[in-house]
This record gives structure tokens, C-alpha cells and sequence, in this order.
């Protein structure tokens, strides 16, 4: 009997090709959940009708926060890490999809890039750079404590160099961070040549930590950088640094607004009178927003006192839309303050970042994590369509985190 005429060798067929691509095979409950829509909460500006959404299931059980980077060609690629336990050992995993986010290709893990939490640029060249840390306790790190990596690929990803982030110029074994994304700055001399930017820094507690803080620049699609611009960070000496779990938007205008990660065990971190309810580990932190309008050499908070959000809330991304609303895609990790379980959040700002409602108008983009921690962190790019491809993790009721890609549409706002 030939294997398409036998059930059971059928049956096997297809669980090994879930297996080997990373997929899953579901019912109607199973399609009822891709369909999920996205929610407005408390509506001013927006409908108040949930937006349409086609999500996507991808990967395996453990794969974890996922950053999605649309190349040069519209191809679409995702990245997240597997959290390998018993030893930790974690490294990247990919998926591509080349018709906008409607479908995916196969899991693609690659233990030659270890680290956890990476997040990819596409630079104006073509070239990716994709930032990440490593942590200590990892079975690859030889370091004995944490440090950030640079990879940089010139092939859409197919291959990777490595770039470790100190330990020269950085006090002995302390822990240095990046902000997530890169971002690009035309040449004074030839605007039509652009410079790669990105955000380097120092966590932990330590002295003197703004003198660590740095804007590595690169001029060849960061195969190589400078690293001597120091700017000035108003003396911020907050746990995680001011370029660590951090995201920077450069606006058509030229202005870059910066979002940190404020640390609860740092001095920054309370807001006036207001509690935090239930949480544990980190996931109180909260975000402050900066401003620069030189290129980055002077940094001071929007509004003076540059509170962003209320405690839980971080993993900071921008997007500029085609129609000029500026997007910020944020995580609720505690403290949820619009009635949904963890997860991926995001707001519009109509003038161009300096003002923000965290209040009306907030996207519920995904809320069915389950317990304290797994939900969100991802990003979100656009099609030339302009359709809408977000990212996220969360942790189902299996105990384990799971990595889905949505596909959406930003509804036009209201008068």
C-alpha cells in the first residue's frame, strides 16, 4: 500500500511536517483565534468598531519576542530567540515571508547566533543590524556576566558577523547594552549618504555611567564603526542606562525622540502619588521619553518632566505611517490600566510624537497572555499597501510562550 493510501502513515507524515516547519494544526476554536480582532479602547478619535486582524501562529513552544524588519525587496522577516533551558542556551529563530504577512515560511533556528531579545534595521543600503544581549548564565557566554552584541548581515540574513559590544572602553565585567533599533542620519556634506546610528550604554549599578554612554556611527552598513560621539544625557544614571531595552525615531523633520527604560530600583522611577498594584521582578518599570533636535549630541525630556505611560509599560517602538500618524507600539507587562491581560499595545500621535493620549484611542493589539510575564514586545512595519504586520509573544495555558505574527489596518481617524 503506497503511503498516501495508508491512514497511519498519513498521520505520520503530517505530524512530521508540523514538527520540522514549526506549525500546528487546528480546528474551528483554532481558526476562531487567527480571526481575533483588535480592539479600541475608550474611542475619541477612532471607531470604536474592532479592526479586522488575520493572525498568524509561529513556531514552537519557547520561542520568544519577536521583532519583525521588512527588507529593501518588501520581503518580510521575523526574528525571536528560543529560551533553551537546562543549560540556558538561547539563539535566534527566523521566518520570512515574501507576500506581506499573509503567509509564513518554515522555521528557521540558528544556534550560530546566541543571545536573546534581538532586534533588526534594515539600513538604507540593504545592510542589517541587529542588536541583542547575552546573558551570564548562558552556556555559550565564556564572559562571566552580561553584555550586548551587534550582528551585521549583507544577505537578508542568510549569514551574520558578529560584533561583541566592549569589554574595551568599559569598566571590568560591566554589563553594556544598546538601543533596540538603529537609526540613520543623512551626511551633512552629501544628504543622499546616510549614517547609521545606534545607542550604546552601561546597566547595572556602577559610577559615573553617563560617562559610557555613546552613539556608535557607521558610514558602510555597519561592517565598521566610530565610536568616539558622547552626548549628553543630563547626567542619567538610571539602572538599565539610557540606551538599554531603549527605542530612538528619527522624524522627517530631523528631530529624534528616545524612549529609556526607567528601572524601579533607580531614582527616577516613582510618579508623584501614584501606586503600582501587584508585581513581581522588573515588570513594574515604566518608560520615560527625550528629545533631541542636533542629532543626537543633546538630549532633555519632552515636556521637562518626560513621564511616558504609567508603571508596566515598556519595550518602546515607533513606525511613521504613509499617511504621517506616527505609531508607537508599547508592552503592557503589569499593571494593566485597560481592562485586558498583558500584551501588545499601541497609540497614534497626530503631530508627529509630541504628544501622546495613553488613555483613548489605545490599541489592544493582543490580550490573551496568561499569568504575570510572555506577552507582547514586539513591533510593527508597513506594506506598500498599506496593510500592517505586527509581531508579539505570549504565554498560552501550557505554561509556555508562543510567538504569532497579525496582519491589520489602521483605520482612518474621525473629525
Amino acid at each position: 500500500m503506497s503511503p498516501s493510501k495508508n491512514p497511519r502513515l498519513c498521520l505520520v507524515a503530517l505530524v512530521f511536517h508540523i514538527v520540522l516547519l514549526g506549525g500546528h494544526v487546528g480546528g474551528a476554536e483554532d481558526d476562531a483565534q487567527t480571526k481575533r480582532p483588535i480592539k479600541v479602547h475608550q474611542p475619541k478619535r477612532l471607531s470604536a468598531e474592532p479592526i479586522p486582524a488575520k493572525r498568524t501562529p509561529l513556531g514552537i513552544p519557547e520561542d520568544y519576542k519577536p521583532w519583525i524588519v521588512k527588507l529593501k525587496d518588501e520581503r518580510l522577516m521575523i526574528v525571536a530567540f528560543h529560551a533553551g533551558r537546562n543549560p540556558v542556551n538561547e539563539y535566534a529563530v527566523f521566518w520570512r515571508s515574501a507576500d506581506g504577512g499573509r503567509t509564513w515560511g518554515k522555521r528557521e533556528p540558528r544556534k550560530d547566533v546566541p543571545g536573546r531579545e534581538f532586534a533588526v534595521t534594515c539600513l538604507a543600503d540593504g545592510s542589517l543590524v541587529m542588536t541583542c544581549h547575552f546573558l551570564e548564565q548562558d552556556a555559550m557566554n565564556k564572559a562571566g556576566y552580561t553584555y550586548s552584541k551587534l550582528f551585521r548581515s549583507g544577505d537578508d540574513g542568510a549569514t551574520w558577523q558578529e560584533l561583541r559590544v566592549g569589554p574595551e572602553g568599559f569598566p571590568a565585567k560591566v554589563s553594556t547594552n544598546t538601543d533596540r533599533n538603529v537609526f540613520e542620519i543623512p551626511a551633512s556634506e552629501n544628504p543622499k549618504k546616510m549614517i547609521a546610528y545606534v545607542g550604546i550604554s552601561t546597566s547595572g549599578l556602577h559610577e559615573n555611567k553617563q560617562d559610557y554612554v555613546s552613539l556608535w556611527r557607521s558610514t558602510d552598513g555597519g561592517k565598521t564603526w566610530d565610536k568616539t560621539l558622547k552626548p549628553d544625557v543630563a547626567g542619567w544614571d538610571d539602572y538599565d542606562g539610557f540606551f538599554g531595552q531603549s527605542s530612538t525615531y528619527r522624524s522627517p523633520s530631523g528631530k529624534l525622540l528616545h524612549v529609556v527604560r526607567v528601572d524601579r530600583r533607580g531614582k527616577y522611577w516613582k510618579l508623584g502619588d501614584l501606586k503600582l498594584g501587584q508585581e513581581e521582578g522588573d515588570q513594574g518599570d515604566r518608560m520615560m521619553i527625550w528629545k533631541s533636535i542636533d542629532n543626537g549630541r543633546k538630549w532633555s525630556r519632552l515636556d521637562e518632566h518626560g513621564d511616558f505611560g504609567t508603571y508596566g509599560e515598556m519595550y518602546p517602538r515607533f513606525l511613521k505611517l504613509a499617511d504621517g500618524r506616527l505609531l508607537f507600539t508599547f508592552t503592557v507587562r503589569s499593571n494593566s490600566t485597560d481592562d485586558h491581560a498583558l500584551g501588545l499595545r499601541a497609540l497614534i500621535s497626530y503631530d508627529d510624537g509630541e504628544t501622546w493620549d495613553f488613555a483613548h484611542d489605545r490599541l489592544i493589539i493582543d490580550d490573551i497572555n496568561q499569568g504575570a510575564s510572555g506577552g507582547g514586545y514586539g513591533n510593527t512595519v508597513q506594506m506598500k499597501d498599506g496593510s500592517l504586520v505586527s509581531c508579539y509573544s505570549h504565554r498560552g495555558t501550557d505554561g509556555k510562550t508562543h510567538v504569532e505574527a497579525v496582519r491589520w489596518r489602521m483605520p482612518e481617524a474621525r473629525n
